[in-house]
Protein backbone atom coordinates (compact mmCIF):
# COMPACT_ATOMS: atom_id res chain seq x y z
CA UNK A 1 0.00 0.00 0.00
CA UNK A 2 0.93 3.44 -0.89
CA UNK A 3 1.10 5.80 1.10
CA UNK A 4 1.54 9.48 0.75
CA UNK A 5 3.24 12.20 2.82
CA UNK A 6 3.11 16.18 2.73
CA UNK A 7 6.48 17.48 3.46
CA UNK A 8 6.53 21.27 3.54
CA UNK A 9 10.38 22.78 4.05
CA UNK A 10 10.82 26.10 5.22
CA UNK A 11 11.77 27.86 1.75
CA UNK A 12 13.53 30.79 3.22
CA UNK A 13 15.86 28.91 5.48
CA UNK A 14 19.05 29.06 2.64
CA UNK A 15 18.51 32.04 2.12
CA UNK A 16 18.44 33.64 6.20
CA UNK A 17 22.13 32.05 5.86
CA UNK A 18 23.08 33.95 2.95
CA UNK A 19 21.63 37.33 4.58
CA UNK A 20 23.47 36.60 7.51
CA UNK A 21 27.00 36.11 5.61
CA UNK A 22 26.47 38.99 3.72
CA UNK A 23 25.71 41.19 7.10
CA UNK A 24 29.00 40.01 8.75
CA UNK A 25 30.63 40.77 5.71
CA UNK A 26 29.55 44.70 5.65
CA UNK A 27 29.91 44.84 9.33
CA UNK A 28 33.66 43.42 8.92
CA UNK A 29 34.26 45.76 5.68
CA UNK A 30 32.45 48.63 8.00
CA UNK A 31 35.07 48.13 11.10
CA UNK A 32 37.79 47.89 8.45
CA UNK A 33 37.36 51.21 6.92
CA UNK A 34 36.36 52.72 10.11
CA UNK A 35 39.59 51.73 11.93
CA UNK A 36 41.30 53.20 8.96
CA UNK A 37 39.74 56.38 8.59
CA UNK A 38 40.48 56.88 12.93
CA UNK A 39 43.81 55.90 12.18
CA UNK A 40 44.88 58.10 9.41
CA UNK A 41 43.37 60.62 11.90
CA UNK A 42 45.55 59.71 14.84
CA UNK A 43 48.29 59.97 12.83
CA UNK A 44 48.06 63.54 11.49
CA UNK A 45 49.14 64.77 14.65
CA UNK A 46 49.51 61.78 17.23
CA UNK A 47 50.94 63.83 19.78
CA UNK A 48 48.35 66.36 19.92
CA UNK A 49 45.43 63.52 19.73
CA UNK A 50 47.95 62.24 23.06
CA UNK A 51 48.91 58.55 21.03
CA UNK A 52 52.52 58.57 20.50
CA UNK A 53 52.54 54.79 20.02
CA UNK A 54 54.13 53.10 17.18
CA UNK A 55 51.58 52.77 14.85
CA UNK A 56 50.48 56.23 14.28
CA UNK A 57 53.87 58.28 16.01
CA UNK A 58 57.23 57.37 13.86
CA UNK A 59 60.93 57.89 15.57
CA UNK A 60 61.02 61.74 15.23
CA UNK A 61 57.25 62.09 17.02
CA UNK A 62 58.34 59.64 19.69
CA UNK A 63 61.45 61.99 20.29
CA UNK A 64 59.15 65.41 19.74
CA UNK A 65 56.99 64.00 22.65
CA UNK A 66 59.89 63.49 24.74
CA UNK A 67 60.94 66.77 24.24
CA UNK A 68 57.45 68.27 24.97
CA UNK A 69 57.33 66.40 28.28
CA UNK A 70 61.06 68.14 28.86
CA UNK A 71 59.24 71.73 27.76
CA UNK A 72 55.85 71.75 29.46
CA UNK A 73 56.89 72.36 33.38
CA UNK A 74 58.73 75.30 31.76
CA UNK A 75 55.97 76.70 30.32
CA UNK A 76 53.60 75.48 32.59
CA UNK A 77 55.59 77.57 35.49
CA UNK A 78 56.42 80.35 32.86
CA UNK A 79 60.30 79.70 33.56
CA UNK A 80 62.89 80.21 30.66
CA UNK A 81 63.56 77.25 27.97
CA UNK A 82 66.65 76.27 26.85
CA UNK A 83 67.51 77.66 23.36
CA UNK A 84 69.26 75.01 22.10
CA UNK A 85 65.97 72.24 21.91
CA UNK A 86 63.47 75.47 22.13
CA UNK A 87 62.37 79.01 21.38
CA UNK A 88 59.23 80.25 22.16
CA UNK A 89 58.02 82.31 18.82
CA UNK A 90 54.36 83.51 20.24
CA UNK A 91 52.73 83.86 23.07
CA UNK A 92 49.20 84.97 23.68
CA UNK A 93 46.71 85.36 26.87
CA UNK A 94 43.17 84.51 25.35
CA UNK A 95 40.04 82.93 26.96
CA UNK A 96 41.69 82.52 30.87
CA UNK A 97 44.85 80.33 28.70
CA UNK A 98 48.15 81.07 27.55
CA UNK A 99 48.81 80.02 24.21
CA UNK A 100 52.86 79.22 23.51
CA UNK A 101 54.08 78.90 19.85
CA UNK A 102 57.46 76.55 19.96
CA UNK A 103 59.95 76.06 17.88
CA UNK A 104 61.01 72.32 18.89
CA UNK A 105 64.58 71.20 17.62
CA UNK A 106 64.11 67.55 17.45
CA UNK A 107 66.84 64.72 15.76
CA UNK A 108 67.60 68.08 13.24
CA UNK A 109 64.38 69.11 12.26
CA UNK A 110 62.44 71.43 13.25
CA UNK A 111 58.63 71.72 14.19
CA UNK A 112 56.59 73.87 15.62
CA UNK A 113 53.43 73.59 18.06
CA UNK A 114 51.06 75.69 19.81
CA UNK A 115 50.43 74.65 23.80
CA UNK A 116 47.53 75.84 25.47
CA UNK A 117 48.28 76.29 29.28
CA UNK A 118 45.23 76.54 31.28
CA UNK A 119 43.39 74.04 33.55
CA UNK A 120 44.63 71.60 31.29
CA UNK A 121 47.59 71.71 28.96
CA UNK A 122 47.04 70.51 25.28
CA UNK A 123 48.86 71.33 22.00
CA UNK A 124 48.32 71.28 18.06
CA UNK A 125 50.80 71.05 15.57
CA UNK A 126 50.87 74.14 13.68
CA UNK A 127 53.50 75.40 10.15
CA UNK A 128 56.58 77.37 11.11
Amino acid sequence: MKRWVLVLTERGSDREGKRRRIAALLIVLGGLVGSWAVGSVLASDPIGYGVPIWPFADRLDRAENALLGQVIPAVRDNLPLNPADAQVLRKTDAYGSVFWTLKLKVDGETRCREVSVGLTITSRRVPC
